[in-house]
This record gives structure tokens, C-alpha cells and sequence, in this order.
């Protein structure tokens, strides 16, 4: 049975052996742009968690954490063009792949949707890169529409 619950800082190391495998998704996509290492650290969880109003839950089969939902809730600065608003994150939605297709995703971003609408948030936002289908594919299935793109092209550096 898959429980969701609030992070706890005793999920540290289960939680990095998830945000390890994130890191490697996007570092086998698109080599160019992500560094070669990167070690997720308990300082950053940490203040995750001691945000103002961090976002951050998991899911869990017993007690092997199998999922997160990582993000906060936060004012925006306006400026001349566009206004201040209070807007939900998600920074990172992951589910191992051995757990994925049984709505664990769909709980938890559930969750955090529930947090955000309590919390008076105008708005639930998120990035997804464009090598990621089934993301793209998953949000739009739960309402999600795209706000605007950022497109690139690489262009070859000088010796």
C-alpha cells in the first residue's frame, strides 16, 4: 500500500537516491547542458524543508520512500509589465520506474495541489523539458497547459 505523507528530514537518504536518478534522466537527455556530477546534499533538503512554505512530500510502500514532490509556494514580484502573484512550484515529481503507471504521480501532485488552492495560491506552475514527453503528456492529462515555451539553438563556440 502506497502512503503520502510530509517529508521528514529522516527521508534525507532515501530522498537523495531519487533525486540522484533525476539528475542522471536529464544528464543522459541532454549531456550539454547538465554537468557531469552533481551530489544532491542534505543542506539542500534542508532548506527545502525550512522554507516558508515548502511543497514537499512523498510517497511510500511500506517504509521505501518510492516518489516525491519537491516545490514551494511563493509571492512573485511584479514590475511594469505583469503583476505580483502568489504561485505554487513544483521543482521536482518523480516516482521510481518500477512504481510508475499506479497513480502515485497523480497523488502527489494531488497533494500539492491541495496545499496550493488552501494556501491561496493563483496558480500551480512547473518546467518540463522538451525531451520529456511523458511529463508533458502527464501534465496536460491533469489540466496543466503550457504558460510559454523557451527554445534554444546551440550555437558552435570559437577555439
Amino acid at each position: 500500500m502506497i502512503t503520502i505523507r510530509n517529508a521528514q528530514m529522516t527521508d534525507f537518504e532515501q530522498i537523495k537516491i531519487l533525486e540522484d536518478a533525476i539528475f542522471q534522466f536529464h544528464r543522459q537527455a541532454r549531456p550539454d547542458y547538465f554537468k557531469a556530477q552533481y551530489d544532491y546534499t542534505r543542506q539542500e533538503y534542508e532548506e527545502l524543508l525550512n522554507l516558508p512554505a515548502p511543497i514537499a512530500y512523498v510517497a511510500a510502500c511500506r517504509e521505501r520512500i518510492v516518489g516525491i514532490c519537491f516545490g514551494k509556494i511563493e509571492q512573485t514580484a511584479g514590475n511594469m509589465v505583469c503583476r505580483g502573484r502568489k504561485i505554487a512550484v513544483i521543482e521536482d515529481l518523480f516516482t521510481l520506474p518500477e512504481y510508475r503507471r499506479q497513480g502515485i504521480a497523480s497523488d502527489l501532485l494531488e497533494k500539492a495541489l491541495e496545499q496550493a488552492a488552501a494556501q491561496k495560491a493563483e496558480s500551480m506552475e512547473l518546467c518540463v523539458w522538451g525531451f520529456n514527453e511523458s511529463a508533458l503528456r502527464f501534465y496536460e492529462k491533469h489540466g496543466m497547459q503550457v504558460q510559454f515555451s523557451r527554445m534554444e539553438k546551440p550555437l558552435s563556440v570559437l577555439p
